[in-house]
């Protein structure tokens, strides 16, 4: 059976513990596709002239390679006009020719009313940036359209900032204070790089001297998530040290990994548990359930020490439950939350609910028995006659069914159902031996499945065998990495979802290790008695 070797085992775990541990309290991750995001940089850099000179050109380069043949990015027009803009004012020479050829798609764009508010007046006169004389005449006519622009749906940071760019310097003090008084201590505004690049640029245009310290926090805050990928830079849209560093607990202590290796991570989500309970995917966001159970599934595994561990897991499981829905579902974030501003649906999420079932089921809390029943009836009731489950919020059916499949059969007494789910996850296996996602076969989706499979690992040991030599395979032979692309990681409040080598690293590891399913013997028996309560 093809695994790593005792000497590859702990030489991938030092390394991955090395990075988080390196990692606090920000864990920096290398993000693709990141044209929008290295543009807002440029153009910040720029205006608050604080952009190093030797970061021009790293910053430029990733933004030339996604560049589509048409000469657009992602074919939208109010990317490839903020994306413009930021290149002609980086004077880089390589980037004349994909700048030329952007512009002249834009200037045959038949659909320039599809122009966003929020483009136009970031990049218009109001700004102070300025346009290059060729497509400048496409946002004067368009900018009256802002005038009557809704601001409904947006959060209150990119609303304020949004009218003071609409209004001449000076005209709208009472904004601009509440705009400033909503800066984060991270240095951002709602934890964002785009909504923190549009404050900034509302409260230069404001009157806002460019020495004052708000813009060095807030630009700060961004060149904190900028990260070197080979020669290039990346800029993240956010932070999500949390996520990285509970899957750190999980994938390092089901590959063999003692306490003391992960106790940094684990000690730092001690440390970022919210006063309700929960955990946010990183500094300056808002607390949302999935980050949640992955911090309290970890801390489970994690076990009893110190003390205060045990503390944190309660108040995490009395937040699950009393963000169930009636039904037994769980949505990305808390009802009654971000939702209700930002013009999205409370939708009951299949991958949230198996996520918080799961960390309830081995957190060790009998009062969560309830809720567990609860979102058992509602997992199930999903569940489709060919086994599988519908894909939710990570858009992938495989996903969602290996972490159904995993919170039944830790929750027990499923077994046909979990059964069902697996034989549909074994249908799906490539000839080569992994498994299919949004790009094709990648690692993460292959190791997903090794997950679901190593539940019943005497039943499906040719797939899980033949499964794991094709891990081994994509592993880079010079960094004995993974770095193939794959839509990892969900970031509720950007409703986005990102692709991060370290997840997939993380999970190869956990699906490699042959052992790693011991798993709920070994929290089952650490949790024979409940926590004492006091």
């Amino acid at each position: 059976m093809a695994s790593l070797t005792t000497q590859q085992l702990e030489q991938l775990r030092a390394r991955i513990s090395q990075r988080a541990e390196s990692s606090i309290p920000v864990w920096p991750v290398a993000v693709r596709p990141c044209a929008e995001r290295n543009a807002l940089a440029l153009l910040m850099g720029t205006l608050l002239g604080k952009l190093p000179n030797d970061d021009v050109a790293p910053l430029v380069r990733p933004i030339l390679s996604e560049q589509e043949k048409n000469g657009s990015w992602r074919n939208d027009i109010s990317l490839t006009l903020e994306i413009v803009q930021a290149l002609s004012q980086s004077n880089r020479p390589e980037a004349r020719p994909a700048m030329n050829k952007a512009v002249t798609w834009l200037e045959e764009h038949p659909h320039r009313r599809h122009l966003r508010a929020e483009t136009l007046l970031l990049l218009g006169h109001t700004t102070g940036l300025g346009a290059p004389i060729r497509f400048r005449y496409l946002l004067k006519p368009a900018l009256n359209i802002a005038i009557d622009w809704s601001f409904r749906g947006k959060n209150t940071s990119r609303k304020l900032a949004a009218h003071l760019l609409m209004n001449d310097q000076g005209r709208d003090n009472g904004r601009m204070s509440a705009l400033i008084r909503r800066q984060q201590t991270d240095g951002s505004w709602d934890g964002n790089v785009r909504t923190t690049a549009l404050a900034m640029a509302a409260l230069r245009h404001a009157g806002v001297p460019a020495s004052d310290s708000l813009f060095e926090r807030g630009f700060r805050f961004m060149r904190v998530l900028q990260q070197w990928d080979g020669k290039d830079l990346l800029q993240a849209p956010a932070d999500v040290s949390n996520v990285l560093h509970a899957t750190t607990v999980r994938s390092l202590i089901l590959a063999g990994a003692e306490n003391s290796e992960v106790a940094p991570s684990a000690m730092l989500l001690l440390h970022h548990q919210d006063v309700s309970g929960g955990w946010s995917t990183g500094s300056g966001q808002p607390v949302d359930v999935m980050t949640t159970a992955m911090a309290l599934d970890a801390l489970a595994l994690f076990g009893d020490e110190p003390l205060e561990t045990r503390w944190v897991r309660r108040r995490a499981a009395e937040f699950l439950i009393s963000v169930q829905h009636s039904d037994g579902s769980f949505s990305a974030l808390p009802k009654k939350s971000w939702f209700a501003y930002r013009g999205a649906k409370n939708r009951a999420s299949l991958d949230v609910t198996s996520a918080a079932l799961l960390a309830l089921c081995e957190c060790g809390e009998f009062s969560a028995l309830p809720a567990m029943i609860k979102a058992v009836n509602f997992i199930t009731r999903e569940q489709l006659p060919d086994g599988s489950f519908p894909a939710s919020t990570m858009k992938s059916r495989l996903y969602t069914t290996v972490l159904a499949a995993e919170a039944l059969d830790a929750f027990g007494g499923m077994r046909k159902h979990v059964e069902k789910s697996l034989e549909w996850i074994s249908t799906q296996q490539h000839e080569l031996g992994g498994f299919m996602g949004d790009v094709g076969l990648t690692s993460w989706h292959t190791a997903m499945a090794v997950r679901g499979l190593s539940l019943r690992p005497a039943k499906f040991a040719v797939e899980l065998a033949s499964a794991r030599t094709h891990l081994l395979m994509r592993q880079d032979e010079e960094t004995k990495w993974w770095n193939d692309a794959s839509s990892n990681l969900y970031v509720p409040s950007l409703h986005r979802r990102l692709s991060v080598t370290e997840m997939t690293a993380m999970a190869a590891l956990e699906a490699l290790h042959t052992g790693s399913r011991v798993r709920a013997m070994r929290t089952r028996k650490l949790r024979t008695t409940p926590t004492p309560r006091g």
